[in-house]
């Protein structure tokens, strides 16, 4: 393992806690908090920031409640939009997901999976929750790194939660 790599698994190892507390006070949603805790560390690893040692933490938590607060903005902008289609509606109803069965959902989401993720983002995504592969597994199946697996988790989840997040009423 690379220095680099060393260092970010022990920053992530050192923060995570902290930095999901923060972002589960901000977000009042586990997940959520989580995928904005992934978002900062996908973010870091794949930028070339340089941290020092004497302000990680606060540079670290402050990219976090950043993130929250994009979260929190792009909610309202959902709700508002949802609610502006909601009042457009000629038919006065809007339908929701909860209204569609399971294979029809199933079926939306490995279609966007196919033709909107990148091949690789697709082939990690399918791997880990339709084979239950764990992030080693993948890693060494594709022979790519477990934070490139983490990246690509990240970025598949973050594309399907805001696809089929901003159609629900």
């Amino acid at each position: 393992m690379q220095d680099r790599e060393r260092q970010f698994e022990r920053l992530f190892h050192s923060e995570y806690g902290r930095m999901y507390r923060a972002a589960h006070i901000l977000l009042g949603d586990e997940d959520e908090a989580k995928d904005a805790v992934q978002d900062v560390f996908a973010r870091l690893w794949d930028g070339n920031v340089t941290l020092r040692e004497e302000s990680q933490r606060a540079f670290m938590l402050t990219c976090v409640r950043n993130r929250c607060l994009n979260i929190i903005a792009q909610r309202r902008s959902q709700q508002e939009s949802t609610l502006q289609v909601a009042m457009d509606s000629t038919e006065g109803e809007t339908e929701t997901w909860q209204d569609m069965s399971d294979d029809e959902l199933t079926m939306m989401v490995q279609q966007y999976i196919d033709e909107r993720l990148t091949p690789q983002t697709g082939r990690v995504i399918r791997m880990r929750f339709d084979d239950e592969k764990s992030y080693k597994d993948i890693s060494n199946s594709l022979g790519i790194s477990l934070s490139a697996v983490n990246k690509h988790i990240v970025q598949g989840l973050r594309k399907l939660r805001h696809q089929f997040n901003k159609r629900e009423v």
